[in-house]
């Protein structure tokens, strides 16, 4: 049997680690990237399997360059499995040790303001700190606080591509802690404070007010409310005596961007059909995520009101990666509806 391209990189790159020869490494490390774009899903899966465990051993900015290999490999068709034991453990130290430089810095460079994580500026900031602390723990910190851009990219794809990442990461505290205080320093953060917020298998109880209509429904992978409203469109309009909701069109271009469309299908607008608002009248902000939406007996609340002017967005998901989906698990009887209904408040002015 031949051996492909891929996993011969592959082979040479782990014997470069082990004999520690970084040029060697470098070197295996452009070769597997060429060879990747030829390669099916199979083999990427099994070239990532075969080289993620190096992540546990490489340091920050060595290890921050190999993990966003291991994402891109992630991007072009490789499964994530393998990616997300090795980056969980690896990921909150990383994290940790940013924030020890946020920490560092503010206390040995008081009054400096913190250094744009730009590789240019890493030799200045390790000469700052080198002088007011040990060379070791110095240069480590340095270390995460200018490679965390190449982890948290990885951390973005591994999160859009992986529901269990996305339960796993989003559960851990101190995590989340880290994830918080450092979004306060670096824009970066965001995309992956934002993922971390992604709900999975949830329940929404969504009512219609006019037509006197509710549902249950479950969602995930739905990265902001723009991409929900337009997966309750698409899921719970059409025929009335199926008990959707009549007077809507809803064009399938923008439910299946919202869902799972490649980016090549991405463009046009789509068009509002409802104004969202929660239990407590209050509106539901488009740039908000299902994740704020208040909860009413442990589930999320959702009333559909007509739209009080016209409300367009550009047809595409804000994680491009991410597929979401939407389940009409029931329409509701008219007596559960309006017990539903009687329970909720009346929209409130807009910024009310």
């Amino acid at each position: 049997m031949i051996e492909s391209p891929l996993l011969r990189a592959t082979d040479t790159l782990i014997e470069a680690r082990t004999a520690h020869d970084s040029e060697a490494f470098d070197e295996a490390l452009e070769a597997l990237w060429a060879a990747a774009q030829h390669a099916g899903p199979d083999e990427l899966t099994a070239a990532l399997s075969q080289v993620a465990p190096l992540l546990a051993v490489l340091d920050a900015s060595m290890g921050g360059e190999f993990a966003m290999l291991c994402g891109a490999l992630i991007e072009i068709g490789a499964m994530p499995d393998a990616l997300l034991m090795v980056l969980t453990v690896r990921l909150p130290g990383i994290l940790s040790d940013a924030v020890g430089f946020t920490d560092a810095w503010a206390r040995e460079v008081p009054g400096a303001p913190l250094p744009e994580p730009d590789m240019e500026n890493f030799d200045a900031a390790l000469d700052r700190l080198d002088a007011r602390m040990s060379p070791d723990e110095a240069s480590r910190l340095t270390e995460a606080w200018f490679a965390l851009t190449s982890w948290l990219r990885c951390a973005a794809t591994l999160l859009q591509s992986s529901p269990m990442a996305r339960q796993f990461l989003s559960t851990d505290p101190a995590l989340r802690s880290m994830v918080a205080e450092l979004e306060s320093h670096r824009e970066d953060m965001t995309w992956v404070s934002a993922l971390l917020d992604v709900v999975d298998n949830e329940p929404l109880v969504v009512l219609h007010r006019a037509q006197r209509r509710g549902y249950r429904v479950s969602i995930g992978g739905v990265g902001d409310n723009l991409q929900l409203h337009t997966l309750l469109a698409g899921a719970l309009t059409g025929p009335a005596e199926r008990g959707l909701l009549t007077g809507y069109e809803v064009d399938p271009a923008w439910t299946a961007v919202a869902s799972n469309a490649p980016r090549s299908a991405f463009g046009g607008q789509v068009r509002g059909q409802f104004n969202l608002v929660d239990a407590h009248g209050n509106w539901i902000w488009s740039e908000g995520t299902p994740a704020e939406i208040p909860l009413v007996d442990g589930v999320r609340v959702v009333v559909l009101d007509p739209p009080p002017y016209v409300h367009g967005w550009d047809n595409m998901r804000r994680f491009p990666m991410m597929p979401a989906w939407i389940s009409l698990d029931e329409v509701m009887s008219p007596e559960q509806a309006a017990v539903w209904l009687s329970r909720v408040a009346d929209a409130k002015p807009m910024g009310g």
